[in-house]
This record gives structure tokens, C-alpha cells and sequence, in this order.
């Protein structure tokens, strides 16, 4: 189980509340056989690593796509993010096929047996999913000793140093610099989902590419669960890891449809910025390379430019997360570079398409985040 997008849907499992614990290592080892460990087409493209076809009953979790399985041609659920997955396949078990299941939680194995029938009516189901268990117990283990090392501030610095990813906002509730979630897309899909879901796959890029050349890079998101954080807080973890970058994702949202860009922000020098030159530069290489790969997907892409935080206007306080204070800037010799991405208008059919519900969203999403991964290690090889 070393696929790395597996690897990201038991990052994401692992910070789920779901209401029986006992049974995420047999799902998930549920989900490695259906998927085939993350490498069928349902998964990578639509984020359905568990075969779910399309019903009605999804459609607060899912859209639908026509796909060609191994017994033809059907309607199934595409998911926009991998939290989405998740939640979808449980409601999916509520469904009235599966009447009886949370009678039978007591062990993994009673409850694989219990659905496993109707879920894949094939006599050797469940002992198929049994048999991968231990794989996927080992898989949650390593991956939760992967996210508490991430975190911790490294001991041996990485070659490149160290990035702090900011998935924006998260969590139920408000906290100080930081809303629970602002924009919804055109498909239904909150902001936050979408952040966690680009900054995950933003981390790995940076990770493969940086391996590609044989380059070491920590990579420390803010958060890996559906929390919210404090700005200040989000911002500490620059200081706390010795970042040589911070770099917030967020998406825009308006009333207009047909509003849409790329924009990326970067701390106002009417804000205190000690940083503004290399802010500046950072934010450009990340606008840039972000709105290159979007243009080549879309040609109705557009750039809104690289701006300051305060957008002209010296009596706006900008974002509480570029504060130079926050990010421990005035106390370290080489400050941390940070830029604040608003990365396109999630509310634009033409974006959702592109980005969240079309058949390519995840290919395009992928492309857009690798362009940026690029410019962030570029940067981070021409800072001392």
C-alpha cells in the first residue's frame, strides 16, 4: 500500500471521527481491494476507491460519471474531495441493502462478513478483505508516525529545508484569524475540503519532485483533519520548523457565475512587511507557475496578478497569517518567505468543471499543484 494517493486517503481517514473506530482498518483494507490499492481508474480519477456505482442517496456526497468496470458500462459516484469519499461510503451502508449492519460492529470480521455478501456477492469477499487487514493496520501506523514526525520540528535539517503548507480554514467554528469555511463551489463542495485536498497533493509533489533529484524537503501542513487553527497559530509553524516558506491556499468565491482568476497575495509594506521584496518575489514565481499550468488546461483561465494584502488600500490589516510577527520573522536572520493563494473562483461552473466535478479534475487539480511545487523548490534551492 505505498500508492501515494492510498497513502493520502489514510492521512485523511486517519483525522475522520467515524462512529465505530474499530472498523477503519477493515474499510480501509476494504477499499485496497476494491481499488486496487489506489491504483484503479474509479480512484484516481473520481476519488471512489470503494466501486460505489451511483444512487440517488449520494447525491449529498457525490456526482455521477459513467465508467466501464469489469461487468460494463454504469453510472458511478465521483467524489470531489477524499473527505467526500469517505462520508459517502458510510451513508452508503445506510442505505436500506445494508439494514442491519450496525448490528453487527462487535469485530471488523463480523461486520466485513456481515455486509460483504451484498456489497460483492462473491463467496471469498470478505476473507479477500480479511486477508489485507494487517496490511492496512501497518499502512494507518506508518502513515500516523509519518504526520507526528512531520510536525515536529526536524532534527537534521532537510536539504532544501523546510515548507509550511496552509490548508485554509477547516473545523465547525470560527476561531481568531481563521473562518470555519468561506466559499462553496458551483457543485456544492466547501472550500475547506477543497484546501486540505490540494495542500495534500501539493506535499507530495514537492516530495517527488525534490526526490526526482535526489533533494530532501520537509513538508509541514498546518493540518491534516478537518480543525480549524488559529491564524497565529498557523503562522507559528514557520518559526517553529525554521521555514524558509509558508504558503496559504485558499479559493475565492462571489454572487457573480462567471467571475473567475487566479491571484496570489503576499504581505503590504503599509502592513509592516520586513520581508517585501522577497515576498514579492515569492508570490510571483507561485502566481506565475500557477496560472501557466491553469492556462494550459483551460484557455479561459485568468490572471488576477500578484497583489499586496491590503489591495492598495493602507487602511486594510491584510491576512493575520502573513504577519511577520505571527511568522517569527523578527526573529530570525532569513526571514520565511509566505504568499497567500486565492486560487481560482470555486462558484465559476467552468472552474468546478475544471477543478472539482468534471472528469478530469483530479489530472487537472494534480497538474495545477505540481506547477506550483516546482516554483516553491526553486525558490527554496536560491535561499541560503
Amino acid at each position: 500500500m505505498t500508492n501515494e494517493l492510498f497513502r493520502r486517503l489514510t492521512t485523511v481517514y486517519l483525522g475522520e471521527a467515524i462512529r465505530y473506530p474499530k472498523l477503519r482498518a477493515v474499510t480501509l483494507a476494504q477499499w485496497a481491494l476494491e481499488s486496487g490499492r489506489g491504483g484503479s481508474v474509479l480512484a484516481r480519477d473520481h476519488y471512489n476507491f470503494g466501486g460505489l456505482k451511483w444512487r440517488k442517496e449520494m447525491t449529498p456526497y457525490a456526482t455521477k460519471v459513467k465508467y466501464a468496470a469489469h461487468d460494463g458500462e454504469d453510472f458511478y459516484c465521483k467524489f470531489a474531495t477524499l473527505e467526500n469519499f469517505i462520508a459517502g461510503y458510510w451513508a452508503f451502508l445506510n442505505r436500506t441493502p445494508y439494514s442491519g449492519w450496525e448490528a453487527n460492529v462487535a469485530t471488523p470480521e463480523k461486520f466485513i462478513r456481515f455486509i460483504g455478501p451484498t456489497y460483492a456477492p462473491r463467496p471469498d469477499y470478505a476473507d479477500a478483505v480479511l486477508a489485507l487487514v494487517p496490511e492496512a493496520e501497518a499502512l494507518l501506523a506508518d502513515v500516523e508516525k509519518a504526520e507526528v514526525a512531520a510536525v515536529k520540528p526536524a532534527v537534521v535539517p532537510a536539504s532544501l529545508g523546510a515548507i509550511v503548507i496552509d490548508p485554509g480554514h477547516g473545523g465547525t467554528s470560527d476561531v481568531s484569524g481563521s473562518s470555519a469555511n468561506n466559499a462553496i463551489s458551483a457543485s456544492n463542495v466547501k472550500e475547506k475540503k477543497l484546501t486540505l485536498d490540494f495542500a495534500l497533493i501539493l506535499r507530495d509533489e514537492l516530495l517527488r519532485q525534490a526526490a526526482a533529484r535526489n533533494e530532501t524537503v520537509q513538508v509541514v501542513l498546518t493540518r491534516t483533519t478537518d480543525v480549524n487553527v488559529t491564524g497565529k497559530a498557523r503562522a507559528a509553524m514557520a518559526f517553529d520548523h525554521k521555514a524558509k516558506l509558508f504558503l496559504c491556499i485558499h479559493f475565492n468565491g462571489a454572487k457573480t457565475a462567471t467571475i473567475r482568476g487566479a491571484e496570489t497575495f503576499y504581505r503590504a509594506k503599509e502592513n509592516d512587511n520586513i520581508n517585501l521584496e522577497a515576498d514579492m518575489e515569492f508570490a510571483g514565481a507561485v502566481q506565475k507557475a500557477l496560472f501557466t499550468a491553469l492556462k494550459t488546461l483551460d484557455p479561459g483561465a485568468k490572471d488576477r496578478g500578484v497583489k499586496p494584502d491590503n489591495q492598495g488600500n493602507p487602511n486594510l490589516p491584510g491576512f493575520g497569517v502573513l504577519n511577520d510577527i505571527s511568522l517569527g520573522n523578527d526573529r530570525r536572520q532569513t526571514p520565511c518567505r509566505a504568499a497567500y493563494i486565492e486560487a481560482e473562483f470555486i462558484t465559476n461552473p467552468s472552474v468546478d468543471k475544471l477543478l472539482i466535478s468534471g472528469p478530469n479534475a483530479v489530472q487537472n487539480r494534480t497538474a495545477a499543484m505540481a506547477a506550483v511545487a516546482g516554483a516553491c523548490l526553486t525558490q527554496m534551492r536560491n535561499i541560503p
